[in-house]
């Protein structure tokens, strides 16, 4: 070791509170990369163990094999496991509940039983072609008394349906039981007859959809019993998982003369396997944008470290260079500094991120746990190349840190440096403030001003602190809004667990069978909605963007036809939804001058451009008046309505509503009384008119079963279940994951940020004690001391505010842009993190400034004047 580096040793021990002020700068910096990579990673392995406890694993599917084909499959180097699947059909059974008269019976080979999410209550899984389990539903919903052990003859066949047109067609799970009032539509043709022993029970498994026809039972399947005409389904786990198995898989299927080949991207996109290069592409600009923010953060805080302690270090330096020192070896002895901080920080740094985001999910395990059906926890995954990653970049960042100040250092002249006047600037011109600023701020601020403008270098690196750390917060706060309105966007939608349907033209006995639903236990919210349709004129300035220029010769007088979902809800659920929307419901219901309130935002997937998009229906004002008619088809005519005057226009929707596109139309809100007041006018609209109730429940499905039981009543066929609460579960379970993600980020974040600012706030002031000592020397008091120093807070956050929101806003928009690739809708500010922001600079500087300065106040005025800076 030579002599320049002893010395820089030797510096860095006699300066134990600059030394140490760097290396925590330094770990919190790779604490931050590291927290930030491992956060990722743990979040990506939760949601594949969470997709593969909701579905199964399996990663590419053959439809419709045969087995030589099945063969080829087995043997193929990447299938690491193969799950076999075969329908076999429905079964009629005795079922007591008349929705559901059916088994559906499936088989599996043993990796499907280990593979699927089918969970077994009692006994064991089929190991033979006549055994089979059977859903605990068929005890406890169709009241059927089976047991393990009984053996049961079945029947098995296809369901057929005839429509109205006469086309004939083979129903599935997904389609219900196809029935009226006057019985049964459909028709089961059985074409085998086999005989089971009941080997288990298993819970009513995921995929079953609530309002199927059939009871799920499942068998298990002999490889030897596939031929060429009797196919399966082939499911496979791959043994490695990228973007080439696409392609890989495509070719297999091609290769063998398979038909049809599926992915399951719903878990290979958190394997990072994504087909879509537009996606791709997205993900891979969001990562890069946010990764450079987080470098930049990084940057910033080691940085301002290292150019404080080199402007402290300024008469050390001075002194290397009278006694010989070259530029180079003063710009090493800075690196030197640089590398033992980071041989200090760097291992110290990521076993604080590990631990802190270990802690993190200790915290938020119990709260997602069985939370919206979410059975994993979040569990700490480190990999030896995030490590690797986290440990580069913590270097690259020490190392860009160190360069600025190691070159400023390497250009102090001796005499400059040991008089310590390279970073005071004593001329008028430099500290030269208006006399509007004496005027608001007083002597104090005035001096606080000049203090700043003489420690020029001192107060860059607090404000671009600041300014990083501003802009850290908001881009972060704004990726993650971003984040979840594209989440939101890519979901259905559904905000209620059970749709009922009430197809009755009395509407004594629509009322009665809402009573009697709504008197059943496990509700939560019900909202009542009569639904039917009216046509409108809008003029063209008013109609959506993607109507125009579309469709002109259905225009009449320079005006577009609209079609309007009319949505009447009945009082409570109106007057909820009028307060969330900011409306006076006594408005909504005054039938003198009817009024509503217009869902005019829409979203839907455009599948030429394969991107979600969202946007206006209809570019209306409030207060503008729409006549309405309703279309009588029998007699092709319009019946004039009333008139309406639009109330709101909001983005918002009530349950049961969705906000999906209708081509040219939009969805309309409006009461009982207004609804009741065009019905009497035009009574031909209750005929097609139709009665639905959506229900939020705390047991759907106990809930689903008492609702059956008045369904069953022969008089009130007229009822159709639809239970959505799986794909709901669902939807809240993607949207509560991703909030936990993006909270967790943005508290990280704003740690990181909080930890920048009080870091380099407090150094600032440690470093300013002679200046703080002369000014109460010469007479400034307690009071106006602390004065300068709140209006010091104020220049600084001011300063901070001018350059990052610009900043800010830039980068956000640039974010929106890349979101754009797969996504449409409009940017968008998050202004209540701008606000906190903006609050929080203040407070934080103003905080940390005091807090520093109290220590500083502490020290005998005759002692600080008389030592150098320590």
């Amino acid at each position: 070791m030579n002599i320049v580096n002893k010395l820089t040793l030797r510096q860095l021990k006699l300066n134990k509170k600059r030394t140490l002020v760097t290396i925590i700068g330094s770990i919190i910096s790779v604490a931050m990369v590291t927290a930030v990579a491992t956060l990722g990673i743990s979040f990506m392995d939760l949601m594949r163990r969470q997709n593969i406890a909701d579905q199964g694993e399996w990663h590419v599917v053959y439809n419709n094999v045969n087995k030589t084909q099945v063969e080829a499959i087995k043997n193929d180097a990447e299938t690491k496991d193969l799950i076999l699947e075969r329908v076999l059909g429905y079964a009629p059974i005795n079922s007591q509940n008349l929705n559901k008269p059916y088994l559906f019976l499936m088989e599996y080979n043993k990796e499907g039983f280990d593979k699927f999410p089918i969970e077994l209550l009692e006994g064991r899984f089929p190991e033979k072609e006549d055994e089979i389990v059977i859903s605990e539903a068929i005890l406890s919903n169709a009241k059927l008394q089976y047991k393990i052990g009984d053996v049961i003859t079945l029947d098995i066949g296809e369901r057929h349906y005839t429509s109205e047109e006469g086309e004939e067609q083979i129903l599935s799970q997904n389609e219900p039981l196809q029935k009226t009032s006057e019985g049964i539509q459909e028709t089961l043709i059985s074409d085998i007859t086999k005989t089971y022993t009941i080997v288990g029970m298993i819970s009513r498994p995921t995929w079953e959809p609530t309002w199927s026809p059939g009871y799920t039972a499942l068998s298990y399947m002999d490889e030897k019993t596939i031929t060429s005409e009797n196919t399966v389904n082939a499911a496979v786990v791959l043994q490695h998982v990228n973007d080439s198995l696409f392609e890989y898989g495509e070719e297999l299927a091609e290769k063998n003369g398979i038909e049809k080949v599926e992915f399951n991207h719903s878990l290979l996109r958190y394997y990072g396997a994504i087909k879509d290069n537009q996606l791709r592409n997205m993900l891979f600009y969001l990562s890069a944008i946010i990764m450079i923010i987080i470098v930049i953060g990084s940057v910033s805080l080691i940085y301002n470290a290292f150019a404080i302690s080199v402007s402290e270090r300024s008469r050390y330096l001075g002194m290397l260079s009278s006694v010989g020192a070259t530029k180079k070896q003063k710009r090493d002895s800075v690196f030197f500094e640089g590398t033992v901080i980071g041989i200090i920080s760097i291992p110290i740094g990521i076993i604080a991120g590990l631990v802190g985001i270990g802690i993190t999910f200790i915290c938020i395990n119990p709260i997602i746990k069985g939370a919206l059906g979410v059975t994993e926890n979040f569990r700490l995954v480190v990999l030896p190349s995030s490590i690797l990653v986290a440990v580069l970049i913590s270097a690259l960042t020490i190392f860009i840190s160190t360069y600025i100040p190691a070159r400023r250092a390497s250009n102090i002249s001796a005499i400059d440096a040991i008089r310590q006047v390279v970073d005071v600037k004593l001329t008028s011109k430099e500290v030269k403030t208006s006399r509007l600023t004496r005027k608001i701020f007083g002597i104090e601020g005035d001096i606080g001003l000049k203090n700043l403008k003489r420690n020029k270098r001192r107060y860059q690196a607090t404000v671009f602190s600041l300014i990083i750390s501003m802009v850290l917060f908001l881009v972060v706060s704004a990726f993650t809004a971003v984040l979840k309105k594209s989440i939101v966007l890519s979901q259905d939608g559904i905000n209620y667990d059970i749709q009922v349907s009430i197809e009755s033209e009395n509407e004594e006995e629509q009322e009665s069978i809402i009573k009697k639903i709504n008197l059943l236990e496990h509700i939560t919210e019900s909202t009542h909605i009569e639904r039917f349709e009216v046509q409108t004129w809008v003029e063209e300035e008013y109609i959506a963007d993607y109507l125009k220029g579309e469709h002109e010769d259905i225009m009449k007088n320079d005006k577009y036809p609209y079609s309007i979902s009319v949505n009447v809800l009945d009082d409570e659920s109106l007057e909820v939804y009028a307060k969330e929307v900011g409306i006076n419901f006594k408005r909504l219901k005054d039938t003198e001058n009817p009024g509503v309130i217009i869902i005019d935002t829409v979203k839907y997937k455009d599948t030429e451009e394969d991107k979600y998009i969202e946007t206006k229906a209809i570019k209306t004002r409030e207060g503008e008046k729409l006549d309405l008619n309703y279309y009588d088809w029998e007699n092709e005519k319009e019946i004039p309505l009333e008139s309406v005057e639009i109330l709101a226009l909001t983005d918002k929707s009530p349950s049961g509503v969705f906000s999906q596109r209708i081509y040219s139309g939009f969805n309309m809100i409006l009461s009982k009384d207004v609804y009741e007041k065009i019905k009497n006018n035009a009574p031909i609209i209750n005929k097609d008119a139709y009665s639905l109730l959506y229900i939020k429940s705390d047991m759907p499905l106990k809930l689903q079963e008492d609702i059956e039981a008045i369904q069953n009543n022969e008089s009130q066929n007229n009822i159709y279940l639809y239970n959505f609460f799986l794909a709901r579960q669902r939807e809240e379970q993607m949207i509560l994951l991703m909030s936990v993600f993006t909270y967790a980020f943005i508290i990280l974040i704003t740690a990181i940020c909080i930890a920048n600012i009080f870091n380099t706030v407090s150094t600032s002031i440690a470093l300013r004690k002679r200046e703080f000592a002369m000014l109460k020397s010469v007479g400034m008091t307690p009071k106006s001391f602390n004065k300068m120093i709140y209006y010091e807070s104020i220049f600084y956050g001011l300063k901070a505010l001018l350059y990052g929101m610009p900043i800010s806003f830039a980068v956000m928009y640039l974010l929106h842009r890349t979101l754009m690739i797969k996504f449409s809708f409009e940017f968008f500010i998050p202004w209540t993190n701008v606000g906190i922001a903006i609050g929080a600079v203040f407070i934080i500087v103003s905080t940390a400034m005091f807090y520093s300065s109290k220590k500083v106040k502490k020290e005998n005025i005759i002692d600080v004047l008389k030592q150098d800076i320590a």
